[in-house]
């Protein structure tokens, strides 16, 4: 079994800053997954990021390699405001990013991690097992995603979640029912309304929210009172995107505000493709759902209870965190992470109850703030992480002088 001092899991925007930053420190480690997959295969095509363009740059340990800089280099057209980016742009920007910074993600799925002696022992499902004496657990949210306990049994032909999807087409012509009302159930009713489909949204709130304003509709003043920083626009951005005062919050307010912040909510340039185009029924949530012919009869309750018939569902209620959903989190793992709601419970390093053992992404958000939910949170995690993980490195004696990583993948193609 070989030993490595560190492994990162997970190959996302989380991940890939951190193997870069370590990179820059000279830290050896190895990274693992398949770069910005849950982009790839889980979002549909035609979607938008929600975020505007200055708030899509993965952190980088050096100046370089934000998206304006892609775009000049490539020749292509770029606002830092008011033109948000495809998930098609964004994909080529990421992939440039990750083939000059971190060139060499190992395609290895991880299937079991359990303390050893000094570190972790880790299974993969393609490769032999390794020790590790760090790991970063870095693998998004995809693997939280959630259906209502009413639909959680049915088959996958009648509901399904906003992640399963990448391609809408295949439902041109059918009755589709959106459950939810954040970002991903509002741009999937949105897409699949332009492909043909007949959409009906169904979610429990009064009204849609619609998260900030277009920029160019505001004045003087109103740029004055949002000011830009890398999350978002307005004063209460600052404080979500600083992990020191966010940690000075009660805990049950920041369990709260982690999951609520900037959500659940849609774009404010996905609003005109939505009102007056999409049925939308606010006030009504499902409480039951059985097959019908070859489609789903949905029991919904609002100012009354009544029912909607419909070919198939599509739910898009969010990615609810707790690290036991995680496949490769064993039990004696488990029970060495202090933990409250499902979240670890981590330092402002991402470091959690267990030495060695870090978290990136949405499992850090009750611990260091919502922004660690969102590509802008890449800047105010990867570089603290990736310096507690040199400082242990250090002290173990395995941090090398160079980027070791390189080299072995310099090493193993040939």
């Amino acid at each position: 079994m070989s030993a490595e001092d560190v492994l990162i899991i997970g190959a996302g925007a989380n991940g890939l800053s951190t193997s870069a930053h370590l990179r820059e420190l000279g830290v050896s480690h190895r990274i693992v997954g398949r770069p910005m997959d849950s982009w790839k295969s889980h979002m549909p095509k035609g979607m938008i990021m929600r975020s505007e363009p200055y708030a899509c740059e993965i952190a980088a340990p050096k100046p370089g390699y934000d998206p304006a800089t892609y775009s000049k280099q490539h020749g292509l057209e770029y606002r830092d405001r008011v033109g948000p980016l495809t998930t098609a742009q964004f994909l080529a920007y990421a992939d440039w990013w990750t083939e000059q910074l971190v060139p060499d993600v190992e395609d290895l799925t991880v299937s079991d991690i359990s303390p050893a002696d000094g570190g972790f022992r880790v299974s993969f499902a393609d490769a032999d097992p390794i020790t590790a004496r760090q790991v970063l657990v870095a693998t998004g949210v995809i693997p939280y995603a959630q259906l209502p306990s009413e639909l959680s049994g049915m088959s996958k032909d009648l509901v399904t979640h906003t992640s399963e999807h990448h391609d809408l087409d295949h439902f041109r012509g059918r009755r589709i029912a959106i459950v939810g009302g954040g970002q991903s159930a509002l741009e999937a009713a949105a897409l699949l309304h332009e492909t043909g489909a007949d959409v009906q949204v169904v979610m429990r709130r009064k009204t849609v929210s619609w998260l900030d304003v277009n920029p160019d509709s505001l004045g003087l003043i109103g740029h004055v009172r949002r000011p830009v920083c890398k999350l978002c626009e307005g004063w209460k951005c600052t404080f979500w995107n600083t992990p020191m005062a966010f940690r000075r919050l009660p805990k049950d307010m920041r369990a709260t505000k982690a999951r609520t912040v900037l959500g659940p909510a849609g774009g404010w340039w996905l609003r005109e493709r939505i009102e007056g185009k999409v049925d939308v029924l606010t006030e009504h949530q499902v409480r039951g759902a059985s097959a019908s012919g070859s489609g789903v009869r949905l029991v919904i309750d609002g100012p009354k209870r009544s029912t909607l018939d419909v070919d198939h569902v599509i739910c898009g209620t969010g990615f609810p965190i707790d690290i036991a959903r995680l496949p490769f989190m064993s039990e004696a793992l488990l029970k060495g992470i202090d933990r409250f709601t499902g979240y670890p419970v981590l330092n402002r390093a991402n470091e959690s109850s267990l030495p060695g053992l870090y978290f990136a992404g949405g499992p850090a958000a009750v611990s260091n703030g919502p922004s660690v939910r969102f590509v802008a949170g890449t800047h105010t995690t990867a570089r603290p992480t990736a310096r507690a993980i040199a400082r242990r490195a250090g002290a173990g004696g395995s941090r090398s002088a160079g980027p070791a990583t390189r080299d072995r993948a310099a090493q193993t193609s040939h």
